[in-house]
């Protein structure tokens, strides 16, 4: 799972039990509760699972649980690192057709140079019947630079997993706007350390914003995301589509 960070060391980590603190993750919560919910229940002992643009192994958060299910874990990534078995461009996979009963790819098509070509890719490496967990960011600020290349909507990759032979069985926004709110007010702290501002203002004004945005107002407007349903204006989306026997 490639997700934007703040850079920050994290406050929650330290304070808050493990499952509150994950909460606090806006922009992975939503992402790491898709696959707990929907690709976990699907894999089976036995099955060979792809982890598509894995990252490393500090960004393989749902390792864990995916490997609990008794599937057998594959993963790749462009860059070579810890966790990752294949290096690889994804939309350019060295695999045999259908070789996996299932694929995860998330937060991957904003950093790829051809998204119709990388889910063209993770189509043809599913077995028929199989299963993709897919998700990418609508609004994220950009990150791992230069390699950002596109923030498709929900429209957009309902069209690429169509004109692939997948139907879709699952779409979830990655909150609402005031998830979307939460997540952008706690980049303040990055982005005040990024400013060119004297360092007697810019310390006291990075750890304020901490506070307040990172705990203090991120609680109500976690809230305030519950009665969003319109969910136009969201983080992103997840997806699980199959493909067809």
């Amino acid at each position: 799972m490639s997700t934007p960070t703040s850079g920050q060391t994290s406050l929650g980590r330290s304070l808050l039990p493990a499952r509150w603190h994950e909460r606090m993750q806006i922009d992975r919560f939503h992402i790491s509760e898709f696959i707990r919910h929907h690709a976990v229940p699907a894999l089976k002992p036995g099955m060979l699972l792809l982890d598509a643009g894995s990252g490393h192994l500090p960004e393989q958060v749902m390792r864990p649980e995916l490997l609990a299910t008794g599937a057998t874990l594959r993963t790749n990534d462009f860059n070579a690192g810890p966790g990752v078995d294949d290096v690889m461009d994804v939309s350019a996979m060295t695999y045999e057709d259908a070789s996996f009963d299932a694929v995860i790819c998330t937060q991957v098509l904003e950093h790829v140079q051809s998204p119709p070509k990388t889910v063209a890719e993770l189509a043809r490496v599913l077995r028929p019947g199989g299963h993709l967990f897919i998700s990418a960011p609508q609004s994220a600020w950009l990150h791992n630079l230069p390699w950002h290349y596109f923030n498709p909507t929900r429209f957009g990759i309902e069209l690429l997993l169509e004109q692939n032979g997948l139907t879709v069985e699952a779409r979830v926004a990655q909150g609402g706007h005031f998830s979307m709110l939460a997540t952008n007010l706690h980049y303040t702290a990055t982005m005040l350390k990024r400013t060119s501002m004297p360092a007697i203002l810019r310390v006291p004004l990075m750890l304020v914003s901490r506070i307040l945005f990172g705990f203090a107002l991120k609680l109500p407007l976690m809230w305030l995301d519950r009665f969003d349903t319109d969910q136009r204006n969201t983080l992103g989306w997840c997806f699980h589509a199959r493909k067809k026997a």
